[in-house]
């Protein structure tokens, strides 16, 4: 009888052993990347599976504060992360990403000469640029009565229905917006300017609905009507909403890139480059772009969009509004110090 509980007991040891190695196999092939919403439909992470046998699995973020905080609060296990433009500057500093290898990137060839030349990394050494974008606001034209004319911030900070207005749960964009409407410099470093900026947006705070970094659903349900969004969300809500319409605000606003980077520590980084490299692939490139109404910084994709898209200027801004617009840079030490501070305080 004990020979036969001793087998037992080797028995359910050797299937628990294989268990594990199984779930470690399995683990060993999933890459881990870090996005926003509204970027990867699951019908292209299944092709991109099918094809190159990496499964992925998502998580998201709402701000690049966020993903900061989780990288220096020592998160692990983020094979690609997807930062925006400054936030990129910022991550440099800290010696967070690592270089790419280019010679694994042969699709690199199609981003657009102008992304090697922006200042936050300058000739892309620890970035690609994915999604170029921009920050504006988005309405329920049939529950708001707008006037002739350009749309202005004011209808965000002196809202005509404040009880179902949002603001972005971002730091950066909220503070540049109020910047913006009082035709301060959206990346102003002065802590006097910014405290007074904070009292106008604890002004609005105690207005508005909520903080939303992904307004779409309130929209939907009416239970928002006027949202500070980014372009990509703006522009996905309105094909199934045409009532919700996306604007510039006169002022100027904020253009952005969300980009593909790997973090120091990826044990993943050939995979994380097939990822990187499939997607610069202008026929996938396109799939996504189409699917998602995304504004692509690649030229091979863009060429083969249908002319309205490539002439739609809420995707591609033209040259007179890109002037009004402006990246968000890295803050040094005392303005950003000063913006964190007065930010939480805001929300608490």
């Amino acid at each position: 009888m004990k020979r036969v509980i001793a087998l037992a007991g080797i028995l359910v040891l050797l299937v628990s052993v294989v268990i594990f190695f199984r779930n470690q196999e399995d683990a060993s092939k999933v890459l881990r990347v870090v996005t926003w919403s509204g970027y990867y439909p699951d019908s292209i992470l299944t092709e991109f599976t099918k094809k190159t046998g990496i499964q992925v699995e998502l998580s998201y973020i709402s701000s690049n504060e966020e993903l900061l905080a989780k990288i220096k609060a020592g998160a692990r296990g983020f094979d690609i992360i997807q930062p925006s433009d400054y936030m990129i500057e910022q991550m440099i500093r800290l010696n967070m990403l690592q270089p790419l290898d280019k010679t694994l990137l042969n699709h690199l060839k199609h981003i657009e000469n102008y992304y090697f030349n922006l200042s936050y990394d300058p000739g892309l050494v620890f970035t690609v640029p994915f999604v170029r974008g921009t920050t504006g606001i988005l309405i329920n034209t049939e529950r708001v009565k707008l006037t002739e004319g350009d749309i202005s911030w004011e209808l965000l900070f002196k809202s005509p229905d404040p009880r179902h207005t949002s603001l972005l749960d971002d730091m950066r964009e909220v503070f540049s917006a109020v910047l913006y409407w009082q035709g301060k410099d959206p990346n102003c470093n002065d802590p006097k300017i910014l405290e007074e900026i904070a009292k106008e947006i604890a002004k609005v705070k105690s207005q508005i609905a909520l903080f939303s970094s992904e307004p779409q659903t309130l929209l939907m349900r009416g239970d928002v009507t006027i949202a500070h969004a980014f372009s990509t969300h703006g522009l996905q809500i309105a094909v199934d909403y045409p009532h919700i319409k996306y604007f510039l605000p006169k002022e100027g606003n904020s253009v952005w890139t969300d980009n593909f980077a790997i973090p120091v520590g990826s044990r993943k980084t050939l995979e994380a480059h097939q990822f990187i490299n499939y997607f610069l692939d202008p026929d996938n490139a396109l799939s996504l772009v189409q699917a998602n109404h995304l504004a692509t910084p690649n030229r091979s994709a863009k060429a083969k969009l249908p002319s309205a898209m490539q002439k739609d200027i809420l995707l591609y801004p033209t040259d007179k509004q890109l002037r009004a617009m402006s990246f968000l840079h890295i803050l040094e030490d005392e303005g950003l110090s000063a913006m964190i501070r007065l930010w939480t305080e805001v929300k608490s």
